[in-house]
């Protein structure tokens, strides 16, 4: 993976120059005074006549801070702090709702496999969902990249955050793409826009960036694609779940649903005597009843089976053993005589 900050660290520890014939890329501590990310003056017009872009910045005007950290401002006119601003509220529109569906999803697999640990979250998905669920588990489970989701903090820093690492990257691209998509957890109202128009702008910002180079951006984009999918089929096995699990919260109360929850394991009976709790009990734990009541079912099938199976093919050996009976049976006695 690629990651500034780990060349940086690399390039400034003292390590001897290289050859001469040998290509090199030098960092520079200065701070950049303009954002990677430029917008075309269509693109702006675009979002100031969206009404859902609009209500979105008036919100972080309102709670979101618009200073720059001391490292920026002493580097930045407040001229350029729009345009800073105006790519942190467009990161903040196309990052949160990922999170926010990772958050569900987390909350939905938890009602769904009654997991102990993090890690038994994803079995609650299956194919490119799980993958795409691993992969938002492992990103998000560091606060920096949260944080960087959320775009809190110095705009300039937050903006700038966006070309550390491949995954950033990557997520940045898949959010784009998924930008024509409704995610069904979020608050109903006014609609955001398509922000396709940004990958373009990202793909610029790549080619002038020193660290990625070469095929950087078509093996960027190609596993970007396949963590929209993932994430896409994430949403729908949402929804899938979170519609079992209500119908079996709703028919917890019916009478049959009482008769099959006495067919439970062990687990969910009381085991000091105390009186029953009612228990919701999972879809995977209901199957589990069901399977083996089948099995039982199946066995006791195949034994009634057997046993008409074995009384048929025992009467020919009885007849058998009843014509050798019947035969005449000569028993000789010795006589002994009288002296």
């Amino acid at each position: 993976m690629a990651s500034r900050n780990n060349d940086h660290q690399a390039a400034t520890a003292g390590a001897s120059p290289p050859p001469n014939d040998m290509p090199s890329v030098a960092f520079q501590e200065t701070t950049p005074s303009i954002s990677p990310f430029v917008l075309q003056p269509q693109e702006l017009d675009l979002l100031s006549h969206s009404d859902g872009f609009s209500i979105l910045r008036e919100h972080l005007a309102q709670h979101y801070s618009y200073e720059l950290c001391d490292k920026h401002a002493c580097a930045h006119r407040p001229t350029n702090l729009d345009a800073w601003l105006v790519v942190r509220d467009l990161l903040h529109a196309l990052l949160v709702p990922v999170v926010e569906l990772f958050d569900k999803a987390c909350t939905v697999a938890s009602q769904a496999t009654h997991a102990l640990k993090l890690e038994d979250l994803e079995y609650a998905f299956t194919g490119p969902a799980r993958s795409a669920f691993v992969w938002l588990q492992c990103f998000l489970s560091s606060d920096k990249e949260r944080e960087w989701c959320y775009t809190q903090g110095c705009p300039a820093c937050v903006v700038n955050q966006t070309l550390d690492s491949e995954f950033s990257i990557r997520l940045l691209y898949a959010a784009c793409l998924l930008s024509d998509v409704h995610y069904p957890f979020t608050l109903e109202g006014p609609t955001l826009p398509s922000f396709m128009f940004f990958l373009h702008t990202l793909e610029q910002a790549l080619e002038q960036d020193p660290l990625y180079s070469g095929s950087f951006h078509e093996l960027m984009q190609a596993k970007a694609h396949a963590t929209r999918n993932g994430i896409e089929d994430l949403i729908h096995q949402c929804l899938e779940l979170d519609v079992i699990i209500s119908q079996a919260s709703s028919s917890s109360s019916d009478s049959s649903s009482s008769a099959a929850s006495a067919l439970g394991s062990p687990v969910l009976g009381p085991r000091d005597g105390s009186p029953n709790m009612r228990v919701k009990r999972s879809k995977m734990a209901r199957r589990q009843a069901r399977l083996e009541i089948e099995g039982e079912e199946w066995i006791e099938a195949m034994l009634e089976k057997l046993a008409i199976e074995q009384s048929t093919t025992a009467a020919p050996t009885e007849d058998l053993t009843a014509m050798a009976k019947s035969d005449a049976v000569v028993s000789v006695c010795e006589v002994v005589p009288v002296q």
